[in-house]
């Protein structure tokens, strides 16, 4: 059995990637990444993701991305860091670029992690067409 992917782009960013493709429309800028602890079960195992999810279950913070960068000719790095004191004792288990219209663009539930309040923590997630 194939193991899950845990990042994957919203059906909102797909519709608006179609949409612009065919009509000219244009596309929303990513401007932030939310962070959440509602991505795992009892056991700790990430959640499932349907691409319709427009919310975190539990978000705790959204912040502005730190800094981006073409990784392949389709996929983009999106990078975000949370300061020492940012969450500090705080769980993360779910993470999602949000878009200029304050949309999520792609989600990602992964293990837990338990933010120190001494260590700067970067996430990455990356934006693959």
């Amino acid at each position: 059995m194939a193991d899950q992917i845990l990042t994957i782009t919203t059906a909102y960013a797909r519709e608006q990637m179609a949409r612009a493709r065919a009509e000219g429309s244009t596309l929303t800028k990513v401007v932030k990444m939310a962070f959440g602890r509602g991505g795992v079960d009892a056991e700790g195992k990430p959640l499932p993701l349907d691409g319709t999810e427009q919310a975190l279950k539990a978000e705790l913070i959204q912040k502005d991305i730190t800094n981006y960068e073409f990784i392949a000719p389709a996929t983009i790095r999106y990078i975000c860091s949370l300061a020492e004191t940012e969450l500090a004792g705080k769980t993360i288990n779910e993470l999602a670029l949000v878009d200029s219209a304050g949309k999520l663009t792609a989600i990602r539930t992964m293990t837990n992690k338990i933010k120190d309040s001494d260590m700067e923590f970067i996430f990455e997630i990356d934006d693959i067409y």
